[in-house]
């Protein structure tokens, strides 16, 4: 974390940036642990001669984050797709199975983005599954930028206003944000079932 902070302090602005969009298209990083840091960083920082702005902070976060979405998009969007039509076979993703994952995710795209962000691992796989399944460009970038905007705000926040007082919640609040997760997930598979069902 010394080597973390200390490019904070170096970098600023850009490695926040950085930071989210190298965790969005899939490289390993913990990004709620960076954002509370950076929050719980920016509530302790006094000097006048170097203090970053909260606000500032989210914004790059948020343009970090949805700059990494849309990458991983416009690669599963133009790459992607041959690849799994040429492979797909050899894990069981027929071209039949891959037009009903399609149509699902092209119905309900803005919820799969927004609720993505808040478990770790389908955060980095919907960008690209977006991609894959053709998902309207239109409706996938409102919805990863107001996803990136609440889940980098929530957790910016919450480090900022906790402070010092971080330590004491963090137990907690991990296991918080897991449930929080896992509900809305829950909930998009439940939306989904019902909706799948309504159409039969």
């Amino acid at each position: 974390m010394e080597h973390i902070q200390t490019l904070f302090y170096t970098y600023g602005y850009f490695f926040v940036f950085l930071f989210l969009f190298c965790g969005l298209i899939g490289i390993p990083a913990a990004e709620e642990s960076f954002l509370l840091f950076v929050g719980v960083t920016l509530s302790q920082i006094s000097a006048t001669d170097y203090q970053l702005s909260l606000t500032l902070c989210i914004l790059m976060a948020v343009l970090g984050a949805s700059s990494g979405m849309v990458s991983a998009y416009l690669i599963g969007y133009y790459i992607g797709e041959p690849f799994m039509m040429r492979y797909g076979k050899y894990i069981g993703l027929t071209p039949k199975r891959w037009k009903v994952a399609q149509d699902r995710f092209q119905r309900h795209t803005v919820l799969a983005i927004i609720a993505g962000y808040f478990i770790p691992g389908i955060r980095q796989i919907n960008p690209y599954l977006a991609g894959l399944s053709r998902a309207r460009f239109a409706s996938y970038l409102p919805a990863s930028v107001l996803g990136a905007l609440i889940w980098s705000s929530l957790f910016l926040m919450l480090g900022y206003f906790m402070g010092n007082q971080i330590h004491h919640f963090l137990g907690l609040g991990l296991f918080h944000f897991i449930l929080v997760g896992v509900v809305l997930f829950v909930g998009f598979i439940i939306i989904t079932i019902i909706q799948f069902k309504k159409k039969k």
